[in-house]
């Protein structure tokens, strides 16, 4: 069965959608497209037309670059697996700052309530780089202090020990295996001193994420 192609996308029209994409939740995207396009006597244009039109030109329908971003238009920018982002959204605290709202299958985040959480918990953001959080918050100074004072991945609980180089997953983890409390290894590392009964120093092993997009 032979498909039928839409009527052909001018210039105009072109560009006009061009200008939208990445700004808009796109549901948001369609009904502003198809109101414009009435206002100028362009050729209607379905959903399912508008997304096909994005696929050919290898544009993406998440929103990243406006006020109002989808979770995988956030870890576009941040250089992370969506999986990351949707992680968020599964603490009520985190849910409660961000405010998420579900259009079309898909969760979007207003920039500014983003810029809530960093304030508010930067933890969330740690890992990444100033500059990548910069594109994210639009706030150098914000990015440059969430990225100072958050440099390990939020959540991520594995130690070392220096002298040796092996790695526990948690604090927990290396008390049991060797055999002291888990307090011990605890305040050491936030004192930066040695175990001393172990005669061994340990550091928390978060990498900071250092993608700027």
């Amino acid at each position: 069965m032979t498909r039928t192609k839409g009527p052909y996308w001018s210039p105009p029209e072109a560009t006009y959608l061009d200008q939208l994409v990445g700004d808009l939740p796109f549901p948001e995207l369609v009904e502003r497209y198809q109101r414009h396009a009435v206002r100028h006597g362009w050729p209607s244009r379905s959903a399912s037309a508008i997304q096909q039109r994005l696929r050919r030109t290898r544009q993406s329908g998440r929103a990243r670059m406006g006020a109002c971003l989808t979770t995988g238009g956030i870890a576009d920018i941040l250089g992370c697996p969506k999986s990351r982002v949707h992680a968020w959204l599964k603490r009520p605290k985190v849910v409660a700052v961000l405010k998420p709202r579900r259009v079309g299958g898909f969760y979007y985040i207003e920039r500014s309530d983003l810029r809530r959480l960093a304030q508010k918990m930067p933890q969330v953001l740690g890992g990444f780089g100033a500059d990548a959080l910069f594109l994210l918050l639009e706030k150098r100074e914000l990015a440059e202090e969430v990225a100072r004072q958050c440099p390990g991945y939020w959540g991520d609980k594995r130690i070392r020990c220096i002298e040796t180089g092996r790695i526990w997953p948690s604090c927990s983890a290396a008390a049991d295996a060797l055999h002291v409390d888990y307090t011990t290894i605890s305040l050491a590392i936030k004192q930066r001193r040695p175990v001393t009964v172990l005669g061994l120093t340990f550091e928390r092993c978060r990498q900071p994420h250092h993608n700027a997009a």
